[in-house]
Order: structure tokens, then C-alpha cells, then sequence
């Protein structure tokens, strides 16, 4: 009897943790309530720490401007994958259309923001 309750609670514990890693994440559960204007803290409580943090680089004028290009805010990425942090690394100002991105203006808020590619396009 003992083996049985031992198979049956390692079977119970293996079915937790699979459940477990299906669970869908906070980001894409809280996404349709993330607004324009949110601070980064209400957003940071609204879907959790991003998976990337890219801040813009500095603007630079070019010759023969009259105004000085405006500054940007950060971009935080979510939902992040190998291939997409590698992008990132290559292409540190463009946000990979397989992340799901909020765009933050130089007020420390919610300027825009976009699901990933494929959540938009349905899964």
C-alpha cells in the first residue's frame, strides 16, 4: 500500500507541475487593461517585470537641424524568447514584433504600447 500512495503522489506532483508551466502569464492576462498615460510602477503592477528593458540612446543632432530631436523613454518588452533577446542585442532600437512591447515616454508613462505578431494575429 505504501508504493501505491507514494506512485499516486508523484503522479499528483508530476500533473502539478505540468499544469503549472501551462498557465497563461500575467502580461497576456492583464494586456486589454494596460492604458496610455499609466506610470511604469502601474504598469509594473499591471503585468509583472518586463523581460527586457531597452533604454533609447541619446538623440543626436544631425547638421543642419534647427531643433534638437526629442528625447525618447524606455521601452519594456515582455514575453521575451532566446532568438528575440538575441534581435534585440543586434537591433537595440527596434522592438521585435514577437515580444509584446510597452513604450514609455520621456514623463516615465505609457506612451503607446503592442501585443506580439502572433498574439494579434490570433495563435
Amino acid at each position: 500500500m505504501t508504493i501505491a500512495r507514494t506512485a499516486a503522489a508523484c503522479a499528483a506532483a508530476v500533473l502539478a507541475l505540468a499544469l503549472a508551466g501551462c498557465e497563461t502569464p500575467q502580461y497576456e492576462t492583464n494586456w486589454s487593461r494596460l492604458k496610455v498615460g499609466m506610470t511604469r510602477p502601474e504598469v509594473e503592477g499591471l503585468l509583472g517585470r518586463p523581460s527586457s528593458v531597452h533604454a533609447p540612446r541619446k538623440p543626436t543632432p544631425k547638421p543642419g537641424d534647427t531643433v534638437a530631436p526629442a528625447p525618447q523613454g524606455e521601452r519594456w518588452q515582455y514575453g521575451d524568447t532566446l532568438s528575440s533577446f538575441a534581435t534585440g542585442a543586434v537591433f537595440p532600437d527596434e522592438a521585435d514584433e514577437r515580444a509584446w512591447c510597452v513604450l514609455f515616454g520621456p514623463d516615465g508613462k505609457v506612451t503607446s504600447y503592442r501585443a506580439a505578431g502572433w498574439a494579434e494575429r490570433g495563435r
